[in-house]
C-alpha cells in the first residue's frame, strides 16, 4: 500500500517535517493540526510594480458601508453570520487568509469542520517550464491522485475499526480524526465526500489591490438600484477581481457572468464583450441581485442565486417550505445544487469578516487608487487606433480604460460601434470631441 506520509522526519513526538519526494507519487499532506500562515510578496502580483512606481497606490482603509437605502437592509444586522453557518463561514475564512494558491486543503466537503491536511503544490506553483493551462491540468491530476489515496484509507479504515490493534500503524491518526463519531458506516460515508480547496490568500491579497479601483463606482451603481454596497465584494468570491478571469464553464469577468446571463443586461457581440468590464457588469449584476431579492424576499437567498439561479432557490424554497438558507442547506436536496452553491453565502460572508478584520490577518496594505474616466462616443463606424488617434491616446491605453473591448476590436478587424461609449482618460473627452 502507499503510504500518505511517504518520507518524514520526527523532530519530536508531536510534530514532523516533511522531506521531499519525487513528483508523480502519492501527494505527501501536512498535519493541519497547526496552520502555517503562508506569506504574501506584492511583488508577485501581475502590475503591482508598476503601480508602486506609478505612486498610484494608497494605503487601504477599514470598509464603512453607512446607511443604506437598500431593500430590505437593516445596517450591522442583514450580513450577521448565523450560528448555523459559523463553522462553514470559518472554513472559507481560513482559505483566504491561511493558505496559499500554492496550498490545496484536504477535507469533507459535507463536514468542513473536518480537514484532513494541507498538500503543498509548489513544485507545480512555481514550475517555470508550465504553461498556465500546463500548471492547471498538473495541479487537477495532483489533486485527484491525493483524494483517490485518502478515500481508500478511509475505506480501509472502515475494514479495520473493530479490530483497531491489527489497523495499519500509518492510518491509526487519520482514525483518530473520527474518535467522536459513533456512526460504523462513517469511514464509508467520509469516503465519498474528500474534496480539495485551494487556498486564496495570495488571491485575496490581489483582489482588495485591484478592489480599490472599482468599489466607489460600485457602490454607487449598488446603491441607486437598491443593492446592499456590501455586495461590490462579491467580485472577491468570485474572480479576486482577475479582470482575465474565465471559468471552464464559460463565466467570464470579475462578476463571472455566463454568456446566456449576460446577454441579458450587457452587449456580447464579435467586439465586445461587457461581462469583462467590471463597471459595466456592476450594473448588470445590481439588476441580477435585484430581481433575485424582489422573488426571493431574503438577501442571503438572493446572493446564493447568483450562484445557484433564481428558479433553482424558488424551488428549493417551495420544496422545503423556509426561507431559512441554513435548513436549505441542510435539507435540500437537488443535483445541482453542490457544493459550490451551498457554500457561496458562507464564502460572501467570509469575506465581509476578513475584509474587517484585514490588519490581524495580513497587516497594512496598499490598494489602486480609484478609476477615473470620462465618456465620449461618435457618430460613425470607427477603428479603435482611429479613435486613438483622434483623443491622443494609444491603443493600449485604450484598451486600459475598455476592458470590454476583445482582440478584434483591439486589432483593429472590428470597428466600435457607433454612439458607443468609449472611457478615456480625465481631461480627453474634449480632445476627442474636437476631432469629429
Amino acid at each position: 500500500m502507499k503510504q500518505l506520509f511517504s518520507a518524514f522526519l520526527f523532530l519530536s513526538n508531536l510534530s514532523y517535517a516533511i522531506l521531499p519526494i519525487p513528483y508523480g507519487v502519492e501527494p505527501p499532506v501536512e498535519d493541519s493540526a497547526q496552520d502555517q500562515v503562508t506569506t504574501v510578496d506584492p511583488e508577485t502580483i501581475p502590475g503591482y510594480s508598476e503601480l508602486f512606481a506609478s505612486g498610484q497606490l494608497r494605503a487601504m482603509e477599514l470598509p464603512s458601508f453607512g446607511e443604506q437605502n437598500a431593500l430590505g437592509y437593516e445596517p450591522g444586522k442583514t450580513f450577521e453570520v448565523p450560528e448555523t453557518l459559523r463553522h462553514r463561514v470559518d472554513f472559507w475564512k481560513k482559505i483566504y487568509t491561511v493558505y496559499s494558491s500554492h496550498q490545496a486543503v484536504l477535507h469533507d466537503d459535507q463536514n468542513l469542520d473536518m480537514v484532513y491536511g494541507v498538500i503543498d503544490l509548489s513544485h507545480i506553483t512555481a514550475n517555470p517550464k508550465l504553461e498556465k493551462r500546463q500548471r492547471r491540468q498538473a495541479i487537477g491530476k495532483y489533486l485527484k491522485e491525493a483524494r483517490k489515496a485518502l478515500s481508500k484509507k478511509l475505506a480501509t479504515l472502515h475494514l479495520f475499526q473493530d479490530i483497531p490493534q491489527e489497523m495499519p500503524r500509518e492510518l491509526f491518526s487519520l482514525f483518530m480524526k473520527f474518535q467522536n463519531n459513533a456512526d460504523p458506516r462513517r469511514f464509508q460515508t467520509a469516503s465519498k465526500h474528500v474534496r480539495t480547496q485551494l487556498g486564496q490568500r495570495d488571491k485575496v491579497v490581489q483582489g482588495f489591490l485591484f478592489g480599490g479601483r472599482y468599489w466607489g463606482k460600485m457602490a454607487q451603481i449598488l446603491s441607486e438600484n437598491g443593492v446592499p454596497k456590501e455586495l461590490t465584494r462579491l467580485p472577491l468570491v468570485e474572480s479576486a477581481f482577475d479582470l482575465s478571469a474565465r471559468s471552464k464553464v464559460g463565466a467570464s469577468g470579475v462578476w463571472q457572468f455566463m454568456r446566456s446571463t449576460g446577454k441579458r443586461y450587457l452587449r456580447i457581440d464579435k467586439g465586445i464583450d461587457e461581462r469583462n468590464d467590471p463597471i459595466a457588469a456592476a450594473l448588470a449584476a445590481a439588476q441580477l441581485l435585484l430581481q433575485n431579492y424582489e422573488a426571493l424576499q431574503s438577501w442571503p437567498l438572493a446572493i446564493t442565486a447568483y450562484n445557484h439561479g433564481r428558479d433553482g432557490m424558488l424551488r428549493a424554497v417551495k420544496k422545503l417550505e423556509t426561507t431559512d438558507l441554513a435548513e436549505i442547506i441542510a435539507r435540500y436536496e437537488s443535483p445541482s445544487f453542490g457544493f459550490a452553491s451551498s457554500n457561496f453565502y458562507s464564502e460572501f460572508l467570509a469575506i465581509l469578516e476578513v475584509e474587517r478584520e484585514y490588519t490581524e490577518h495580513f497587516g497594512a496594505l496598499m490598494v489602486d487608487a480609484p478609476i477615473e474616466y470620462e465618456e465620449v462616443s461618435f457618430p460613425l463606424n470607427l477603428r479603435l487606433n482611429s479613435i486613438a488617434e483622434r483623443c491622443g491616446l494609444t491603443v493600449e491605453e485604450l484598451s486600459l480604460l475598455n476592458p470590454a473591448f476583445l482582440s478584434t476590436t483591439l486589432s483593429g478587424k472590428t470597428p466600435v460601434p457607433p454612439f458607443y461609449l468609449v472611457k478615456v482618460p480625465p481631461g480627453k473627452k474634449a480632445e476627442c470631441s474636437k476631432s469629429e
